[in-house]
């Protein structure tokens, strides 16, 4: 995974300066509402565990970005649940996430429960996932580095 390479700094960086705590928080109430909506409908569920081949212990935010990363899990929630979205959860949202996550872990030392799973999680729209998040903080790094010239 390209985003647990980024530096300590630059995660500290654009987590306090892009994200920010309201949008985290509003992530991480998103998913949330999300998962316990789905959690009851125990038999839909249980499927989307399987199909991530979900780790007894899990936190909310890496089971969010699992079963959402997943294209088809995440159609299947949509239609299920009647959604009003595009089709699709933005991937915006889970690179967010997945960039909040690998913060908590790299910079203030606090491991979400399978953590280690998504590092090493090689399902269906991951590695967008994962691509997205690594490029937004490329972004970031290349417009810390910019100075105004005048003429």
């Amino acid at each position: 995974m390209h985003t647990y390479q980024i530096s300590e700094s630059v995660l500290d960086g654009y987590k306090n300066e892009k994200l920010g705590e309201e949008r985290i928080n509003f992530l991480i109430a998103q998913a949330n509402e999300q998962l316990d909506e789905i959690s009851q409908n125990k038999e839909i569920y249980d499927g989307f565990l399987n199909r991530v081949n979900a780790p007894k212990k899990l936190d909310n935010i890496i089971l969010w970005i699992l079963l959402m990363s997943n294209e088809r899990i995440c159609d299947e929630y949509i239609d299920e649940f009647n959604k009003d979205f595009r089709d699709i959860i933005p991937v915006s949202d889970l690179a967010d996430l997945l960039l909040y996550a690998v913060h908590l872990k790299k910079v203030k030392n606090i491991a979400l429960d399978g953590f280690e799973y998504l590092l090493e999680y090689e399902g269906e729209g991951i590695e967008e996932v994962d691509q997205f998040s690594f490029t937004n903080a490329l972004l970031y790094i290349q417009k810390s580095k910019e100075v105004e010239m005048e003429f």
